[in-house]
């Protein structure tokens, strides 16, 4: 579907299409870019392979496009590194911040303020090679009224159920003609049966955090 198609079929399921009418196309383009990051975030539908990173001797953190949200996979000559955290890494192998060598594992820092996420390895590189990057993320361009024939990243199949966010947050507008709990909240269970529940940040980092530890600290 198309961005003139989302706008279309949402006011004619939300009676919009006389004037003077009661969201206005930016509105509705900014509810149906949040349906696409919510879907890519919560189903994870966009996994992306095209980001190679490129390593820098003695350098440990890179920085990542701002739509990643999470690593699937990152390998060194081939080899998948595994995901550690500061904590788990403080008791299995203590000074590994001062280590240098061949990549073993990868600590991801998701976006915080105005900061990227970003990504650290351990131990620093020493060499200057390209790492495998797996990623899942989120659209890279936000989509504008002002291309009406753009259409969302996420496949074709999933974009029906991206009005569904739409419809829940154009019902919460705070206006006596728009605002309707209701139908906000029935928008939403659709949006959640579709694509799931919202992962909370603090939930997946306390499972990484008690992950059975699998880094070996004989480097």
């Amino acid at each position: 579907m198309k961005v003139e198609d989302f706008i279309a079929r949402f006011r004619a399921a939300a009676f919009d299409d006389a004037e003077p009418l009661f969201w206005s196309d930016e509105e509705i383009v900014s509810y149906l870019n949040e349906a696409v990051q919510e879907a890519c975030e919560r189903a994870n539908l966009i996994e992306d392979r095209s980001m190679p990173l490129a390593l820098v001797p003695g350098q440990d953190t890179y920085h990542l496009h701002p739509s990643v949200f999470e690593i699937k996979r990152l390998t060194f000559r081939g080899r998948p590194l595994s995901e550690a955290s500061v904590e788990e890494l403080d008791c299995d192998a203590p000074g590994w911040e001062l280590r240098s060598g061949e990549p073993r594992c990868f600590i991801f820092e998701q976006a915080s303020g105005v900061l990227p996420p970003r990504v650290r390895l351990v131990p620093t590189p020493v060499t200057a090679e390209a790492a495998g990057l797996t990623v899942y993320r989120g659209a890279l361009k936000p989509l504008s009224e002002d291309i009406s024939s753009a259409q969302p990243e996420i496949p074709v199949r999933f974009h029906e159920r991206l009005l569904d966010w739409v419809m829940h947050r154009a019902y919460l507008k705070q206006d006596s003609d728009t605002f309707d709990p209701n139908k906000a909240a029935t928008s939403m269970a659709l949006f959640v049966q579709a694509f799931g529940e919202r992962p909370d940040a603090n939930v997946q980092r306390k499972q990484r955090d008690r992950r059975t530890p699998i880094v070996h600290c004989n480097w």
